[in-house]
Formats: structure tokens, C-alpha cells, sequence
């Protein structure tokens, strides 16, 4: 028998997914030094976000300059548009925590974010398929955390499954990316083969036959 999902248990997990909305990055109310301007440097640090609770989606700046961390965000997701930064980030979470009664710590988020960070999306397309890739792999630890969990064959088989076509999922996205990246180059490898006066050589596929012959085509 093949497993369905009920019409209602459907759409009450449509109107759900309707309800989790692009997070933005708020104000924090520590108090601390406004942060220099976005350099290279800074660059290649991942950025932070604060999480006073792990059952909501509000996030907080980490230091009192909102419009610096903002820009690390955007500069994150290679975009200039702060929408797009707030709606990766609104997708990151609801990824982690799909259910709204599911819990997401501030250190699982803020490595997710440093995940994608590390793959250094250049544009918005770029970002999005970083985004894939993260919440694929976060998505398949939890399933294998799930699987063993009680150790039983059914959680085993049914958890393990769902864990492995997410790792698959977040390689083939990756490979996506790195695709995207080269275009449509393609290398070529070329070899020199030096054949000396009186040598022969061998063009093609060479097939070992019984008493030692040899096949191909000769030069």
C-alpha cells in the first residue's frame, strides 16, 4: 500500500507554510560600539544573528548597529536587496524549524549561516541554491538523529531513507552550483606522445586476445 497524505493534513500544511514570512534582522537591545564599515576582512567572517528564543522566528543584530549587520547579511547572500537577505533568511529558518512548534537554537542557526557563507554566493541565484543545499543537509542529520533514535527497523528504514535522498539532494545542488559557476567551459586535456624512429604506436582501444595478440589500429 503506498503512503498518502490525508486532504486536509495538505492544505493545513499550505496555509502553514503561507504563515512563516521572510524574517528581517531586528534592532538588538545590547548595549555596544557602532561597527566599522563593511570591509574585505570582514568579509570572511560569517556572520552572527541573536536568537532569544528557540520556538519563534525573531532575530536579533548582535551588536546595536542594525544597518552594519544588515549589510553582512546582504553581503552573504550576494545581493543588494534587503528584501531577498530577509527572505533567505525567512527560508533558512523555516527550513530548520518547519513546524511552527519545533525548535531552532541561535547556534544551529548561526551555523547554517556560516554554511552558506562559506560558499561565498556571488548573486541571488547563487544564494538560493546555497540556501537548498544547507537546509537539505541540516534536514538530513536531523532525519538520521530521527533513525536512531529507538533503533528500531521501521525508524531505521523510514528516517535513514528520508537522510539519504537529502544528502543526494544537497550534492546534486552543489554540483548545480558549481556548474553554474564555470558556465558553459569545458576543459580539455591534451597528452604528447613522442614515438621514436623505428617504434610503433597504438591508435585507439587495445584488447588483450588469447596467445598474446593484440588488437587496434596501428600507426
Amino acid at each position: 500500500m503506498k503512503s498518502r497524505i490525508r486532504g486536509g493534513d495538505a492544505a493545513w500544511a499550505a496555509v502553514a507554510t503561507t504563515e512563516r514570512l521572510p524574517v528581517s534582522l531586528q534592532a538588538t537591545d545590547l548595549p555596544g560600539p557602532v561597527q566599522p564599515s563593511l570591509d574585505d576582512d570582514e568579509r570572511k567572517k560569517p556572520p552572527r544573528v541573536r536568537k532569544p528564543s528557540a520556538s519563534h522566528d525573531l532575530i536579533h543584530s548582535p551588536t546595536a548597529d542594525l544597518e552594519y549587520h544588515r549589510a553582512r547579511l546582504r553581503a552573504t547572500f550576494g545581493t543588494l536587496s534587503e528584501e531577498f537577505a530577509d527572505t533567505m533568511m525567512g527560508k533558512i529558518i523555516s527550513g530548520l524549524r518547519p513546524n511552527a512548534h519545533d525548535i531552532l537554537a541561535e547556534a544551529t542557526l548561526n551555523a547554517a549561516l556560516a554554511t552558506v557563507a562559506s560558499l561565498k554566493p556571488a548573486s541571488e541565484i547563487e544564494a538560493l541554491m546555497a540556501v537548498q543545499a544547507v537546509v537539505a543537509g541540516f534536514s538530513a542529520l536531523r532525519m538520521l538523529e530521527l533513525s536512531q533514535r529507538h533503533l528500531g527497523e521501521v525508524n531505521i528504514a523510514v528516517y535513514g531513507g528520508y537522510a539519504n535522498r537529502l544528502l543526494r539532494l544537497q550534492s546534486d545542488v552543489l554540483q548545480t552550483l558549481n556548474r553554474h559557476r564555470r558556465g558553459n567551459s569545458q576543459s580539455i586535456v591534451v597528452k604528447h606522445v613522442h614515438i621514436h624512429p623505428g617504434a610503433q604506436g597504438v591508435v585507439g582501444i587495445v584488447n588483450q586476445e588469447k596467445g598474446g595478440q593484440r588488437g587496434g589500429d596501428e600507426n
